[in-house]
């Protein structure tokens, strides 16, 4: 009857370890996706700002129609930090471009997080040749505008 008992407390603590070792698994995974979550939405906003304040002549002379791409590496201390961020600025008229932007971490490997962020952009028209205006983006439009 003891061996019985004793029996059925070992299968219990089996049980026990095992329940604890799977839910400290999950919380790990958890912590490690929130993480590379937050990597990922930094990255694709660096990207963005970085794009819109290094904007080239490159960038305006675009075709209606046309894009380029970039591609930056963003190393980290610890190698599930990085990300790769990919960058694309298309041209949508003559005064309107979108840029584009995803960043996948970490950067080599399976991903844990990926974010995409787009930015619409305008150029306004010029009068006089010799005054260019600087990109600026488009706010989105106020709820009392839409009625």
């Amino acid at each position: 009857m003891v061996l019985v008992a004793v029996l059925a407390l070992l299968a219990l603590g089996a049980a026990l370890i095992a329940g604890a070792f799977t839910a400290a698994r999950g919380s790990a995974r958890a912590t490690r996706s929130i993480r590379a979550t937050a990597v990922a939405q930094a990255a694709v906003r660096r990207a963005l700002a970085r794009t819109l304040s290094s904007w080239s002549t490159a960038d305006d002379s675009l075709n209606v129609g046309a894009f380029s791409t970039r591609t930056f590496g963003e190393s980290a201390d610890v190698a599930v930090d990085s990300a790769d961020v990919r960058v694309r600025v298309q041209r949508l008229s003559s005064t309107l471009y979108v840029v584009a932007a995803e960043a996948s971490v970490p950067a080599r490997g399976a991903p844990l997080a990926r974010r995409r962020m787009r930015m619409l952009l305008e150029r306004a028209p010029t009068i006089d040749s010799t005054v260019v205006q600087p990109i600026r983006p488009i706010a989105r439009w106020a709820s009392a505008d839409l009625y």
